[in-house]
């Protein structure tokens, strides 16, 4: 046992050539043999996450009552409960003897206005020509005119009660959703202003954890955070509300994420996970597992080629899994990531913190 690991040391020792005591030249054999891996020193922002469990709720803004701006008879219901229904889909047609009576007029006062016009079209020319007198032509302008008037506001008065058909409103979908409840069927009664059914949309929903309240003083509203679904899948939702009151059991914040469900990815009632943005740092930034202790310095190896140098770097502090350089290092230098114990024994003689 003695002689195999004073062979394996005898083998490390003879795999390196060191000119001196800040630089190791590496044979590529070796290099190969001890895993040695790098990452690059870039400049850039690292945010630091913390996890929290969250419900999805629905978004009330979006849920709705479908009714009737007119009394008539339900004359067919389109949808059941449950289904999923599009934006501008028809829900159901009401039957309104209002509407039948409106229709009848507007039918009347076309005729009316109709006749006018012949009669103004009749009483000008003969104007024109002199053989009545214009009293009687503008009187027949005048009739015209208030005919057109009637039409006009018959027909007004119809297009304020929506989209009709016949005798019959259509009533559609405002939104993409889902029929949530429904209180007709075919053949009932209808009044103005009564609920028949309710739509839900799950376009936009809200997302509600509970988080500490030193860690809420830190939120923005209207900040970017993480929401984390069962699936793994992430989407990036708009903080809208932090709470003002604690929560008498969890002694915690309510906070509410607002999200585009664009893929239908959550559902309400639907355990997920919000990554908030604890803090973040910019600079020149370097993996943790790069840098490490000796004697009260820190330190990385920088791989040059077949060279890898020991460099002393300066650091401000960790986030995440970087630290931020002061000094020491470049964007774009290799550092050394994995590998680093044998390296530090040719350096060090495996003496360290």
């Amino acid at each position: 046992m003695l002689v195999r690991k004073a062979s394996i040391m005898i083998l490390l020792l003879s795999i390196f050539i060191l000119s001196n005591a800040q630089e190791i030249i590496l044979k590529p054999e070796i290099e190969k043999k001890i895993n040695l891996k790098t990452e690059k020193v870039k400049i850039g922002e690292v945010v630091e996450y913390q996890t929290f469990p969250a419900v999805v709720n629905e978004d009330p803004t979006l849920s709705y009552a479908v009714s009737s701006p007119v009394e008539g008879i339900a004359e067919r219901v389109y949808v059941k409960l449950g289904d999923h229904v599009k934006k501008g889909q028809i829900l159901l047609t009401v039957y309104s003897p209002t509407i039948a009576n409106l229709q009848a007029n507007i039918e009347m006062a076309k005729v009316k206005l109709q006749t006018a016009k012949q009669v103004l079209e009749r009483e000008e020319n003969l104007y024109k020509e002199e053989v009545i007198p214009f009293a009687r032509y503008q009187a027949a302008k005048i009739e015209y005119e208030r005919s057109l008037g009637e039409y006009q506001a018959l027909k007004k008065a119809l297009s304020s009660y929506g989209e009709v058909k016949g005798n019959s409103i259509i009533l559609r979908s405002k939104v993409n959703g889902f029929v949530a409840d429904i209180k007709v069927i075919n053949g009932n009664p209808v009044n103005v202003g009564e609920e028949l059914m309710r739509i839900h949309s799950h376009e936009r929903l809200w997302v509600i954890a509970q988080v500490p309240f030193e860690i809420t003083k830190d939120l923005k509203i209207g900040q970017k955070v993480i929401v984390i679904s069962p699936l793994n899948k992430e989407i990036i939702g708009t903080l809208s509300l932090v709470s003002h009151e604690i929560d008498p059991k969890t002694r915690r914040n309510d906070i509410r994420i607002v999200v585009n469900n664009v893929e239908d990815s959550l559902k309400p009632n639907l355990f997920v996970n919000v990554k908030l943005p604890l803090k973040s740092i910019n600079g020149i930034l370097v993996p943790l597992k790069a840098v490490f202790q000796e004697k009260g310095k820190y330190y990385c190896f920088v791989k040059s080629d077949n060279k890898v140098i020991l460099r002393e770097v300066k650091i401000a502090e960790k986030v995440g899994d970087f630290y931020k350089v002061i000094s020491g290092l470049k964007e774009g230098e290799e550092v050394i990531t994995d590998g680093l114990i044998f390296l530090k024994t040719q350096v060090f003689g495996g003496a360290g913190e």
